[in-house]
């Protein structure tokens, strides 16, 4: 999906792998400035007017063992998105956020407060600031399929590509998707819509 990012700063958080390298690649592509933020710089964090904040959880690909993201990633996401100058803010986590995993009752929670979250500054940021989630399941990545157990019941049968979820954070970070805020969007093949039991 190509998009107009030309003169736009992007701002990037969260831990390195490939669905974070993959996104960013992608943004700066389309023209973006793309910048990794540090932790410990957070508080030096300036924007321009318009400048784009893609923040990818450390739980985006947890499911598989139940890890927890960093301490205080709701905290950071909310600080981060609350820097003046931002446009648009992109939240990228586990699909677990709008269905909990059996078992992984913390790492669900945790998912969930950043849908929340999503949600919640999306209605004090406006309307300034557009905020959308992508609500990531399971995915393939260097011949691994990451999240692999939201493949039980994903309706279409097999992991996304990291194109496939690229493509929803971009659609989210397009300037010209001016009136979509406070969603998230499911990229996880059906996962979370709901399956049938044989009874």
């Amino acid at each position: 999906m190509n998009i107009d990012l030309a003169g736009r700063n992007v701002l990037v958080d969260g831990s390195d792998g490939v669905l974070i390298a993959a996104i960013a690649l992608a943004l700066a592509d389309n023209g973006g400035a793309v910048r990794r933020i540090a932790p410990r710089a957070q508080a030096d964090i300036t924007a321009d007017d318009g400048s784009l904040l893609i923040f990818v959880s450390d739980g985006a690909a947890g499911a598989d063992t139940g890890t927890e993201g960093r301490t205080g990633e709701a905290d950071r996401l909310e600080l981060l998105a609350r820097t003046p100058g931002l446009g648009r803010v992109v939240t990228v986590f586990s699909a677990a956020g709008i269905v909990p995993i059996r078992g992984l009752a913390r790492f669900s929670a945790e998912q969930a407060g950043l849908a929340s979250l999503t949600r919640t500054l999306a209605m004090e940021l406006g309307p300034h600031t557009r905020v959308n989630g992508v609500a990531v399941g399971a995915y393939e990545a260097g011949g691994a399929v990451v999240m692999s157990r939201l493949l039980s019941h994903a309706a279409v049968k097999r992991p996304a590509g990291l194109a496939e979820i690229v493509a929803a954070v971009m659609c989210l970070a397009d300037p010209d998707n001016s009136y979509m805020t406070g969603h998230v969007l499911a990229v996880d093949g059906g996962w979370s819509a709901g399956y049938a039991r044989n009874f």
